[in-house]
């Protein structure tokens, strides 16, 4: 897929300037692959730089009328989509769960790549994104790396266990909750001198990773409370089992709660929505939509075990649905699914948590 003159270019658009144009681009690190889609469903293709400048002064020079500009979000981010926004064009950042597939494997290239997406486009066959500003984008990305280094502290820990079960060791008493002193008891024990050392640098990385994300917690309190969500934040805080991490990752995940016109668009987008496969009065199976924020899905089922168990709303509403379903984890993932709209009400309220005496 050569790269077109502006002479071929203008001799394509010409004759349908008044009519609506749209472009699919496959994104990558070095190269956009390009689709131009006329009215009359002819299209043409060439390869260009990445360079999102570039891409929005080319477009410009051809005088059309853009109906939409596709590509697929990914690793590159949202650079592009910025520049086209900027420029006044229409751009759809699609998920790439979210784009049809062909049910069958077929040829895949970039050129086939990015005229799926123009005509996809131009048949409203895929829904945009929320793009997020630089500054929403910023702060998601600290929230983001906090959760990385717990993630790791957890990993790290765990291969210091099986260190020990490897040696045949047992574990000292302060690893059931890594307590201050579980770093002395660990060198204690009797070991090889080489198995030591390998000992002595999981607890360097350790204790390093335990220096960063007290860093990155304060770097993030202190962000988080000098921007437009801190009253937000402070609102979520108010329900019972929503600590400071729950409460900030929700914030700044949804980052603008107000684009959310329905509760189910919150459930969806949260991967908190039951898939209804409803079929020849089959009753349907509800099971979640593997899809969505899977690290605050989990940290909102884990607050919604503390909410039942201090609200009687929730409790009441707990005990219902695990009358129903007979299964503890389903309950509590209905009941997850009822606090994240409740939290989406409150930030976009602006309002404190009200204890509820009604029937859920």
């Amino acid at each position: 897929m050569a790269k077109p003159s502006l002479a071929s270019l203008e001799q394509f658009v010409c004759g349908f300037e008044g009519q609506p144009f749209w472009i699919g681009i496959d994104v990558h690190k070095q190269s956009y692959s390009f689709a131009l889609r006329r009215s009359d469903q002819r299209c043409l293709t060439w390869v260009g730089p990445a360079n999102p400048k570039a891409v929005v002064d080319q477009i410009q020079r051809l005088g059309i009328a853009v109906a939409a500009i596709a590509y697929e979000a990914g690793p590159t981010g949202f650079p592009l989509a910025r520049e086209l926004q900027a420029a006044g064009l229409p751009v759809i950042v699609a998920a790439p769960s979210r784009i049809p597939r062909s049910v069958t494997t077929g040829a895949k290239c970039d050129r086939l790549d990015c005229l799926k997406l123009a005509d996809y486009a131009a048949k409203g066959m895929i829904k945009a994104i929320a793009i997020p500003t630089p500054e929403e984008e910023a702060r998601r990305a600290l929230m983001r790396r906090r959760h990385s280094l717990v993630d790791a502290i957890r990993r790290c820990r765990q291969r210091i266990k099986s260190q020990l079960l490897f040696l045949g060791l047992p574990e000292p008493a302060e690893l059931a909750h890594w307590s201050h002193g579980a770093a002395d008891a660990l060198l204690a024990l009797a070991m090889e001198p080489s198995a030591r050392l390998v000992l002595e640098s999981h607890l360097r990385e350790l204790a390093f990773q335990k220096i960063e994300l007290r860093t990155v917690e304060g770097q993030l309190h202190q962000t988080v409370m000098t921007s437009e969500q801190r009253q937000q934040i402070s609102c979520l805080q108010t329900v019972p089992g929503v600590g400071p991490t729950v409460a900030t990752t929700f914030a700044l995940e949804l980052f603008r709660t107000k684009r959310f016109q329905r509760a189910e668009e919150v459930a969806s987008y949260l991967g908190l929505a039951p898939m209804v496969r409803h079929s020849g009065g089959k009753t349907p199976s509800g099971r979640l939509v593997p899809a969505g924020q899977t690290r605050l899905r989990s940290l909102l089922v884990e607050a919604a075990w503390i909410w039942k168990s201090k609200d009687p709303f929730a409790a009441e509403l707990y005990n219902r649905l695990l009358s129903r379903s007979g299964l503890a984890q389903k309950a509590i993932t209905a009941v997850a699914r009822r606090l994240a709209i409740i939290l989406w009400r409150l930030a976009v309220e602006q309002r404190p948590y009200r204890f509820s005496t009604q029937t859920p």
